[in-house]
């Protein structure tokens, strides 16, 4: 899942950007490729599995939390130079320091919030998925919200593919 040689935060800031291209691959294969993603949404929801992930893996804790921090910049760096900078163009330093600041506001409250959701999804014994954390997924990530059926549509697959990142990143990081 993840190359030799590279450092931990490598590995999570490649498999963040690689699940954000894989939950846009499966939007567009169940016919959704024409509807805007928050791409921001997107990155933060990646990294939280990924920084979930890590902290379960690793039985250092104090030195996973430090990895996830730097892993945190990293793709708070990546956000402004490679995609607000070079993508939208934007050179006013106080535009970018507005967006990074949202980045950064919004990233903390999301951790939060998946992480409640994840706990109540792993507490259910009859959940065979994570329905609460998904949902709560696709109720974010769309600019223009979805329909209740529309979701019902999408909430399977994702689901599947979300616990499929879940062990994944679990396996690599336990290496």
């Amino acid at each position: 899942m993840a190359e030799k040689g590279k450092t931990d935060r490598e590995k999570m800031k490649s498999l963040s950007l690689g699940m954000v291209s894989d939950i846009s691959q499966l939007l567009a294969d169940k016919g959704f490729g024409d509807r805007a993603i928050d791409i921001v949404e997107a990155m933060i929801f990646a990294m939280y599995i990924l920084a979930d992930t890590y902290s379960l893996a690793k039985p250092e804790k104090d030195r996973a939390i430090a990895v996830i921090r730097d892993f945190y910049d990293d793709m708070q760096d990546h956000f402004i130079n490679k995609i607000i900078m070079q993508d939208h163009f934007l050179a006013d330093a106080g535009e970018i320091e507005a967006v990074g600041d949202k980045f950064h506001d919004l990233s903390r409250g999301r951790f939060h919030e998946y992480g409640a959701k994840f706990k109540e999804d792993i507490a259910d014994p009859l959940s065979l998925s994570c329905p609460l954390t998904v949902s709560y997924l696709l109720d974010n990530l769309f600019i223009e919200p979805i329909t209740k059926e529309e979701k019902l549509q999408l909430l399977g697959a994702v689901s599947d593919k979300v616990l499929y990142y879940w062990s994944g990143c679990v396996q690599a990081f336990k290496l």
